[in-house]
């Protein structure tokens, strides 16, 4: 029979403990899910003679590589260090998030997600060596905790500008 087989159950993975640090760092207690989106943009060619897609004739155009989570540590650590090119500024009496000149993209290094193992111990990991942040809105709400959602999203590499900007290990 098909399916489910005596080793399925070593190979279900749970995020239950994974977190994110970027070059270094750790983002500290997240909320909800850590979304990882990896993307790709294939084109075939639209042959007349054809009512589809002919196989051998296909191109990956583009690939995509993000990771996305909701930070609830407000400390300025966490946040300056991920506010990207909205700018983070404490030369002031307070800490001043957004208000930067929009000239030049701040892009970070070493985004990893980690604290991840399938059911038969093996660790998996997440790792973006270059991204830009996308900083999205917050709500403020009496009901619960406010978070800030950030998302990596990976940059190639000019030594290696066909390689997808991020990958998945699973250690043996």
């Amino acid at each position: 029979m098909g399916g489910i087989s005596g080793n399925t159950k070593n190979y279900i993975l749970y995020g239950t403990n994974a977190y994110v640090t970027v070059d270094g760092t750790d983002l500290g207690a997240t909320l909800g899910d850590i979304e990882i989106k990896i993307g790709l943009e294939q084109y075939y060619p639209d042959f007349a003679q054809a009512r589809g897609p002919v196989a051998g004739t296909g191109k990956v155009k583009s690939g995509t590589f993000s990771v996305s989570t909701t930070i609830s540590e407000w400390s300025w650590a966490t946040l300056s260090n991920v506010m990207g090119s909205i700018g983070a500024d404490s030369s002031g009496a307070s800490e001043k998030y957004g208000g930067a000149a929009l000239d030049d993209i701040v892009e970070v290094e070493n985004v990893v997600v980690k604290g991840v193992t399938r059911n038969d111990g093996k660790a998996m990991r997440v790792t973006i060596p270059k991204a830009y942040v996308e900083v999205e809105g917050f709500t403020l709400t009496e009901n619960q905790e406010t978070g800030i959602k950030v998302t990596f999203v990976g940059l190639y590499e000019d030594t290696s500008p066909t390689t997808l900007p991020g990958y998945i290990e699973i250690e043996k």
